[in-house]
């Protein structure tokens, strides 16, 4: 403040509502400088007197007064020290006696203005004044409506005994002049608002030249901004520059585009689906071993009723002194007749079924017939199950007939199924899928697996060729066999594993055709044929991997009048300087059929259930419209089994050491049971 600044202090005492008596002091702050019409400043302070003590224990004189201005509110707190006893009445005696009649009337005024400070409701430049101290409240007035007021000096406050200034003195009118209130912070952007079009950041429309629209990379512009800039941008997107043209832009009809966060969902159906995949890898691998188990257990027992024979074999010969370790023919067909297949159940057909297969890893029987459903056209197989002998399921796999059917004898149940409509395809049973499919340029007529190598599977084509496919590579055959002969069907084939201790020491695959039989030795590199001695036009060719025999069917012709079923022995002897393999056949049996066959039957070579050491020969009779049964070792028929219709296919089988026989015809499928 201004030199020669005089205070007068004034005291008004009052009554307060609550019956405490309250004093109010007016300090008028004056200038010798300053003009008449500019107010003078004033500070008002209200004390209340209180006869109880503090919580604190001090008396009722005590006070503690504070000036204090806020920086966003003008507001002052006053803080003054502590005194005891009350206030001293000859000073505001003395303060009394010192005004004048003009500073009376001023401080009437000054009071007024007092009072309008205290109510809360006044509007205008003056702001309420917090004192802290004991029941202590005070204001301070400053004038917004007189421009130029003289401002409160440091000495202001001196005038009240114990008060202290804490804020800084304002210096300057222009201190005093109210704030305006701080604005509120910026509204955050909402998701709504990146909506837009991020060429010209304009709202997308569902009508109009900026309609919603995207690139073929799936990036949204507004259409009339898209067009301009792949007109003059060379062709690229805006975002991931990616090569775009007029062409591509796509107009999208919605009238919002709002995207749903499903990360964690497809997160949680990604996990849920691997954990399923691992569930029914458990569970099969548990079902696996669970037939595993039940195969070594049906071998040991077997193992375990042979040798009980061998015994009482033994013990009968050491008795007679006879040798009956080899028995003769008469005895083996005594043995043979004792036991025969009997009739169990039968299971009825759609009608054209052709085929008989069984997967000995999974306990099924597979029935080649046609789709039963008139909308979905086509070839499949029907699943049976050996435990129960139900139907399960149908499975679609061709569009066109097929014509054979093998197994690869793993345990992940994949079927290898031929057929006219010129592919070769593996299906899973466990997934009633077609996992892999290839294409040939002929009818397929025949297939088979490499025994030694899963990954290979050959095709017999109707042309006589063999074409050779891996399994890792799916486009096209690795290799072609052509024929060394005429080129005629192959209507079966099947792989001969490798066996040094055997009379065919090499391993291949063994052919039949309408023209005879051939044989394809598989050397390290390549594979070589050599044609064996068949003669007439085959119709069914099978290989026993336990005796390393092979049976040959063969239609009626003019040099033979019936049906012939040879069992031959394959064998391979070194020849030249080089000691490359010569591998031929010779006929160990031969058994007699009917007259006619037209059909292209297949037939069966196995042990026999009751006596693993012989073998027994099944195949279909057209003539007699039956399967019949030979002895391998007498070449006696045993058994005759009458159908109503002529026998396509037979098939042994056995499960839970049951021995079984599956015999196919046109609309029926009997089972028959080793008694």
């Amino acid at each position: 403040m201004a030199e020669g600044v005089e205070d007068a202090p004034m005291d008004v005492d009052e009554q307060s509502p609550q019956g405490h008596s309250r004093r109010r002091t007016v300090i008028q702050s004056t200038s010798s400088q300053q003009s008449a019409l500019e107010p003078p400043d004033v500070i008002s302070v209200e004390e209340t007197d209180d006869d109880e003590d503090d919580e604190d224990g001090g008396s009722a004189g005590e006070r503690s007064i504070e000036l204090v201005r806020d920086s966003d509110s003008d507001v002052i707190e006053l803080d003054g020290g502590e005194e005891e006893g009350e206030h001293d009445e000859d000073d505001e005696d003395e303060t009394d006696v010192e005004e004048d009649t003009d500073a009376e009337s001023d401080a009437g005024a000054r009071e007024g203005d007092t009072q309008q400070l205290d109510n809360p409701a006044t509007a205008g430049a003056a702001t309420g004044v917090q004192v802290t101290g004991r029941q202590a409240t005070t204001s301070a007035a400053v004038p917004g409506t007189m421009p130029g007021a003289a401002t409160a000096t440091p000495s202001t406050p001196a005038a009240v005994p114990g008060v202290r200034v804490i804020s800084p003195v304002r210096n300057s009118p222009a201190e005093f002049k109210t704030k305006s209130p701080r604005r509120p912070d910026a509204k955050v952007e909402s998701d709504e608002d990146s909506d837009c079009c991020s060429i010209c950041f304009e709202s997308w429309t569902n009508s109009g030249n900026h309609r919603l629209a995207s690139l073929k990379c799936g990036h949204l512009f507004g259409q009339s901004c898209i067009e301009k800039w792949l007109k003059g941008q060379g062709g690229k997107c805006p975002q991931c520059n990616a090569k775009a043209k007029k062409g591509d832009i796509r107009v999208i009809y919605a009238k919002t585009v709002k995207m749903v966060d499903t990360t964690e969902r497809d997160r949680a159906v990604r996990e849920l689906e691997r954990e399923k995949q691992l569930r029914r890898k458990v569970e099969l691998e548990a079902a696996q071993t669970r037939l595993q188990y039940e195969l070594a257990l049906q071998e040991c027992n077997k193992i375990r009723a042979q040798l009980d024979r061998e015994r009482q074999r033994n013990t009968q010969a050491s008795a007679s002194g006879t040798n009956l370790s080899q028995p003769s023919c008469s005895q083996a067909s005594s043995s043979q007749q004792r036991s025969l297949y009997k009739f169990d159940s039968s299971i009825p057909l759609k009608g054209e079924s052709r085929l008989l297969g069984y997967d000995a890893q999974h306990g099924t029987l597979v029935v080649s017939q046609p789709s039963p459903n008139q909308l979905f056209p086509g070839f499949g197989v029907k699943k049976i199950s050996a435990m129960d002998l139900r139907s399960v399921q149908y499975v679609s796999v061709h569009s066109k007939a097929i014509r054979d059917i093998c197994f690869s004898g793993r345990v992940d149940g994949l079927m290898l199924t031929a057929s006219v409509d010129k592919t070769l395809k593996i299906t899973s049973l466990m997934s009633n899928t077609v996992v892999q499919t290839y294409q040939t340029p002929f009818p397929v007529w025949a297939c088979c697996w490499n025994q030694e190598d899963n990954n290979y599977v050959y095709a017999g084509l109707q042309n006589g060729s063999v074409l050779v496919f891996d399994q890792r590579d799916t486009t096209k055959h690795v290799e072609e066999l052509a024929p060394p002969r005429a080129r005629c069907p192959i209507v079966a084939m099947s792989y001969v594993p490798r066996d040094p201790e055997s009379s065919l020491r090499c391993g291949g695959l063994l052919l039949g055709t309408l023209q005879g039989g051939c044989f394809w030795e598989k050397t390290s590199t390549d594979y070589k044929p050599h044609p064996l001695p068949m003669e007439g036009s085959c119709t069914s060719l099978k290989f026993e991997h336990t005796t390393r025999h092979c049976l040959a069917s063969f239609r009626p012709d003019k040099n033979h009048n019936s049906t012939r079923h040879l069992l031959c022995e394959l064998e391979s002897r070194l020849v030249g300087e080089d000691g490359r393999n010569q591998c031929s056949c010779h006929v160990v049996q031969t058994f007699y059929g009917g007259s006619t066959q037209k059909l292209l039957t297949r037939s069966a070579l196995f042990p026999s259930p009751g006596d693993p050491g012989q073998i027994l020969v099944c195949a279909g009779d057209e003539a007699t419209t039956s399967a019949q049964l030979w002895s391998a070792s007498t070449a006696a028929l045993l058994q005759r089994i009458p159908t109503d219709s002529p026998v396509l296919d037979v098939c042994p089988f056995s499960i839970n050491n049951k021995h079984q026989l599956g015999v196919l015809t046109d609309k029926l499928l009997r089972i028959y049971s080793w008694t």
